[in-house]
């Protein structure tokens, strides 16, 4: 039994990667940041906003490298079954004389 591999659930599956990226990366900012203000708590307040935005911005950078990663290893066992089966094909095509 081989490896079954699917290049299009593969293609469709870094698609959705894709596009959960690019929703992630259309999050808007809840609050501007006040900086006319200094109310206790107001620095860390500001560091936290800027700290979510970066780490967001890097999750939807590592789904998009996972959803091509998924593809590229997909198209790679596709080549292999077709490697495979060709080879296959030419080891049992002389048998096929014994067995008619």
């Amino acid at each position: 039994m081989g490896v079954k591999s699917s290049l299009s659930v593969a293609g469709n599956v870094s698609t959705s990667f894709s596009q959960s990226a690019n929703a992630l990366n259309n999050v808007k900012r809840a609050t501007n940041i006040a900086t006319r203000t200094n109310v206790s708590g107001n620095e860390i307040a500001k560091e936290t906003v800027t700290t979510f935005e970066k780490d967001l911005k890097q999750l939807a950078t590592s789904i998009v490298s996972a959803g091509k990663n998924i593809h590229s290893v997909a198209k790679d066992f596709s080549e292999i079954d077709l490697n495979a089966a060709k080879q296959f094909q030419l080891n049992a095509s002389p048998m096929d004389r014994w067995f008619k």
